[in-house]
C-alpha cells in the first residue's frame, strides 16, 4: 500500500523547460509572435505537481512539445496580481496558451494527460 502512495506523491525523473515569470519576461513576450504558456502553480500543490509532471511526460514523448515556451507563474507570489486579475486565473493549477498577449486555451485543475495534451496540441497550432 505504501508503494502506491509513495508512487503518487514521487517527483517525475522528468522536467519540464520553463521560464520563471517576471514582469519584464511577460512584457518582452505578450507583444511577440511566439506562443507562450502560462503555468500557475504553488511549490506546495500536488495538483500542480501532477501536470508539471504530465507536461515533462508529453514533452518526452512528442519532442514538438518542447519548443514551446513555458513561463512558471508562482501562485503565491503573483496570485493576487494585476495580471492575473486582467486574466481571470482564479486559482492555482491555471494553464493558458497565449500568444501576442492573447489567451488561445486554458486548463483549469484537470490534472488529466489527454486533456493537458490537447491544450499543448492547441499551442502547437497557434
Amino acid at each position: 500500500m505504501f508503494s502506491s502512495v509513495a508512487a503518487l506523491t514521487a517527483p517525475c525523473a522528468f522536467a519540464y523547460p520553463a521560464e520563471t515569470f517576471s514582469p519584464a519576461i511577460w512584457n518582452t513576450l505578450r507583444e511577440t509572435q511566439q506562443v507562450v504558456i502560462l503555468n500557475y502553480r504553488a511549490s506546495w500543490s500536488l495538483t500542480c505537481q501532477i501536470k508539471a509532471d504530465l507536461i515533462a511526460e508529453a514533452i518526452a514523448e512528442n519532442p514538438a512539445y518542447g519548443r514551446l515556451t513555458f513561463i512558471d507563474v508562482d501562485w503565491d507570489t503573483f496570485g493576487q496580481s494585476q495580471l492575473t486579475e486582467r486574466l481571470k486565473v482564479e486559482r492555482r493549477s491555471t494553464l493558458l496558451v497565449m500568444k501576442n498577449g492573447e489567451e488561445l486555451a486554458r486548463l483549469v485543475n484537470e490534472p488529466y494527460a489527454r486533456q493537458v495534451r490537447d491544450l499543448l496540441d492547441v499551442a502547437l497550432a497557434a
